[in-house]
């Protein structure tokens, strides 16, 4: 019988227990310690990307988006909305006369949909508010970018240890460059949902190869539960990850194939140094075997092997995987039955890859195309008009520098540190990382915008490196949960690496700190420059032109490959450079001709109608064409066309880019006190983009500006419309890098022409018209001269003016009509502010024009 405890002992025991809960109550864990701090770091990520932007995105009563992807994603959730959960996948409000297949997967729309819904259940009781639905669309990928720095973190800690999760989460939350502009307050783009979903993915997986490095087939005969239930929850949360990333991003398959790469990999090392590798297989089956159930719902077999849209590709990796790796994994199993060498496996799956890639060619060219031939194109990135693209053009050494500070050049120590681990240790979760870096390495150096993935690999190379520095510093000897232990440890050595690691990776160096940009950059949020002259423009355009018949929201019937959609002759296009079609269907509720898909431009050696032949053209003639051949029911291709003065006064050499000409043509060399400066060539000033915006369409026959935005000096392009600026009494030349001057101070100077130098509207928008026919007699030898003021919406006056020579008759076609808007038509707030004035020699006449001669090409006649 035991023997009973006496007071004494039983006080002990109570005094022990006090103490002991004492010194729990006083002394923080360590563990906890990680997550108070990573918490905190969360809300600063948070507070530099959603709050610190709300003054630039809230202001004079609109929600600021960035002006391109951004704005017609907000477009698809407010269709989404309409007809939750589906969300469309062709949409015919873009790219007139074909309509455009969208290549963006669905969840991200649906995500902001859902979002949005709930919220308007909770505020309204029903369907969210147009203000609901902007603000969960405009902070969705801060909240996105800053939850980042959970799966960098929980990465850094499975690799190494909890110094290696938080530098990486520090660093992601601080990092510039594309990764931060893509998880800023505004930047509702897919790119975000993007890399959380692979980091997600890649965290599940680590943590699933690590919990299931001792599982083998045998478990699932014998049906061990106990032992297969961890590491199987984090492989299907692998896959779950996996399917949200394919349904992000139809590309997306490039990193099933990159994982499927690691994966032989490490079969290869487990297998040479005779581990099993039964657990690779149990892992990478189960998660694709979830992302093909979750991606085979949207898969449309018509879009053949694409890797942009969801099609027969997406079943044939994520399945093709499946069988791969069981292959892999029973191949394995036999050899390490029959105790072969290492090299024997390494010899077959070196045959096995070789025989595939020869039987693929031959048997599925197609297939082949879309998978092993599309590497090059990957890792060489755009040629000829798509490196004017900005964010596809490649990443130099400084442009890495920008994004990443010092913390570039650790990445690729790390990678190699890392690559010594896994010839020493072996370890699975080392080898994915290396794997996976390396390939986002390699697409980021071939287009800088893929920096927005590299920053996670970064940030977690950074940190295991970091986290290895204070290790020397015998930081690994702080190994206590108990803080107050751990502070008693802290020496002079400690605080000067932990100074050395956060001032490497978040302020080094001075000129491209990362904290330093981040903090720069944040305030601007993702508004563009001249963000609100096109709000204006556009909006007014939606109010004052006519409605088209095509509903804004609604689900719209793919027509035939290459056949236009089946519009009705009251819709119609409008032509704008590919950068601006997202919003001129967002803000304007139109159709564009082009957007920023890169459709519509038009343009290579043949050139193929579309925006860069339109805006290049040289002559109104030539320029029609291009909208006739863009024309479907017997009406032209584009009703209006809107311009702003970064087009006219930056960009037109990138038009001929695409177009495969040059715009600028010769030039007029000027010698002055500052150097030599450059005019464009005649050839520039004849273009259709000068003929619109620079010179305000005057004197055109066929085109009339009917609007115009505020001018703002301030913006990109319309620095550059005057051309000189006044400093003290002295001339100062606005030109670019090159000393090319476009103003219109240098046109007048070099060209002896006198049109008003002054800034003019920002965004402009002209119509396109068939131009009233005025035509009479006139004495034979003499120049008929026809003249008008017209008044813009803002106050400014153009002096129209054209001259005809008679040989008895004359003939004029004007745009604009002086009986001012009909019903059902354009309501322009830019027009003549009196009659025509018809002038031969001593003989004048005023002369009116109605609006419905101008629309259809009626003849007024009038002898003089």
């Amino acid at each position: 019988m035991a023997k009973a405890k006496s007071k004494k002992q039983y006080k002990e025991k109570q005094g022990d227990n006090l103490n002991s809960t004492k010194e729990t109550m006083t002394s923080l864990k360590v563990t906890y310690l990680s997550y108070i701090l990573l918490i905190a770091i969360f809300l600063f990520s948070f507070y530099i990307r959603g709050i610190i932007p709300m003054k630039t995105a809230f202001q004079q009563g609109l929600v600021g988006f960035a002006m391109d992807d951004s704005v017609f994603h907000m477009r698809l959730v407010e269709n989404t909305i309409n007809f939750f959960p589906h969300r469309i996948f062709y949409d015919a409000f873009t790219i007139y006369p074909y309509g455009s297949t969208i290549h963006w997967g669905p969840l991200f729309d649906q995500m902001i949909a859902f979002f949005a819904i709930i919220a308007g259940l909770f505020l309204n009781g029903g369907l969210p508010a147009q203000s609901t639905i902007d603000t969960v669309g405009v902070f969705f990928p801060a909240v996105l970018g800053a939850l980042m720095v959970f799966p960098v973190y929980f990465i850094g800690k499975e690799l190494l240890n909890n110094k290696a999760g938080l530098i990486g989460a520090f660093l992601i939350a601080i990092l510039p460059g594309q990764f931060f502009s893509r998880s800023i307050l505004g930047f509702t783009d897919n790119h975000i949902a993007e890399v959380f979903y692979t980091t997600l993915m890649m965290m599940f997986f680590i943590m699933a190869i690590k919990k299931a490095e001792n599982i083998t087939f045998d478990h699932w005969l014998k049906r061990d539960w106990a032992t297969l239930k961890v590491p199987i929850t984090y492989t299907l949360l692998a896959g779950i990850s996996f399917g949200a990333y394919l349904l992000t991003w139809t590309t997306g398959v490039f990193f099933a194939v990159v994982f499927g790469i690691f994966i032989v990999v490490q079969y290869v090392i487990d297998h040479y140094r005779g581990k099993s590798t039964e657990y690779l297989g149990i892992v990478g089956i189960i998660a694709y075997f979830v992302a093909l159930i979750m991606t085979v719902p949207y898969v449309d077999l018509s879009n053949e092997f694409s890797s942009s849209r969801y099609s027969a590709l997406h079943i044939i990796v994520t399945g093709g995987g499946i069988v791969v790796f069981a292959l892999l994994s029973l191949v394995s199993r036999e050899m390490n039955k029959r105790e072969y060498k290492g090299y024997h496996y390494l010899l077959f799956v070196l045959v096995a890859i070789f025989v595939g890639i020869i039987l693929l060619k031959i048997i599925s060219p197609a297939l082949y195309n879309a998978t092993i031939g599309q590497w090059n194109f990957l890792f060489e990135g755009l040629k000829d008009g798509g490196l004017t693209i900005g964010e596809a053009s490649p990443t130099s050494y400084e442009a890495a520098l920008g994004y990443f500070g010092y913390n570039y050049v650790l990445s690729y120590i790390s990678i190699i540190l890392l690559c010594y681990y896994v010839l020493k240790k072996s370890n699975a979760e080392y080898t994915l990382l290396v794997v996976w870096s390396i390939f986002v390495l390699g697409i980021m150096l071939a287009q800088n915008r893929f920096g927005y993935y590299y920053a996670v690999n970064v940030a977690i190379l950074s940190g295991i490196l970091g986290s290895r520095f204070l290790d020397f510093a015998d930081w690994k000897s702080f190994n206590s949960n108990d803080i107050i232990e751990c502070v008693k440890k802290i020496r002079v050595q400690h605080i000067i690496s932990f100074i050395l690691v956060i001032a490497v990776i978040g302020f080094l160096p001075s000129n491209a700190s990362p904290y330093k940009i981040t903090m720069q950059e944040a305030p601007g949020g993702a508004v563009g420059s001249g963000f609100y002259e096109w709000n204006e423009a556009l909006t007014w355009m939606r109010n004052n032109t006519p409605v088209p018949d095509l509903p804004y929201y609604s689900i719209y019937q793919k027509p035939a490959p290459g056949q236009p959609y089946n519009y009705s002759r009251n819709d119609y296009g409008v032509m704008s450079w590919w950068d601006y079609g997202h919003i001129i269907t967002y803000w304007g509720h139109r159709i564009p001709n082009a957007n920023p898909f890169q459709a519509g431009i038009g343009g290579s050696l043949t050139h193929d109608p579309g925006a860069s032949t339109f805006l290049t053209a040289q002559t109104e003639e030539e320029a029609n064409a291009v909208l006739d051949k863009l024309g479907i029911n017997g009406k032209p291709g584009a009703r209006y066309v809107v311009s702003n003065a970064y087009m006219a006064y930056s960009i037109q050499p990138i038009f001929g880019i695409w177009n495969k000409s040059d715009v600028y043509g010769s030039f007029y060399a000027l010698n002055t006190r500052g150097g030599r400066l450059l005019v464009p060539g005649q050839k520039f000033y004849d273009t259709m983009e000068s003929r619109l915006h620079i010179f305000d369409a005057n004197g055109m026959k066929y085109y009339r500006l009917v609007h115009e935005s505020q001018p703002n000096p301030n913006t990109q392009g319309g620095y550059y419309e005057v051309g000189v600026y006044n400093q003290g009494n002295q001339i100062t030349p606005v030109c670019d890098s090159q000393q090319i001057c476009v103003g219109k101070y240098w046109y007048n100077f070099a060209y002896k022409s006198d049109i008003p130098i002054e800034y003019t509207g920002y965004a402009k928008i002209f119509e396109y018209v068939k131009g009233a026919r005025i035509t009479g007699n006139a004495p034979p030898g003499t120049n008929v001269t026809l003249n008008n003021t017209i008044k813009t919406n803002i106050g400014r006056t153009i002096q129209y003016k054209q001259v005809a020579a008679s040989n008895g008759t004359y003939v004029f076609i004007v745009p604009y009509s002086t009986l001012g808007p009909i019903p059902g038509e354009t309501r322009f707030d830019t027009g003549p502010v009196g009659p025509y004035s018809l002038t031969a020699g001593n003989v004048s006449e005023q002369i009116d024009v109605a609006e419905k001669d101008v629309l259809e090409g009626g003849t007024i006649t009038v002898d003089l």
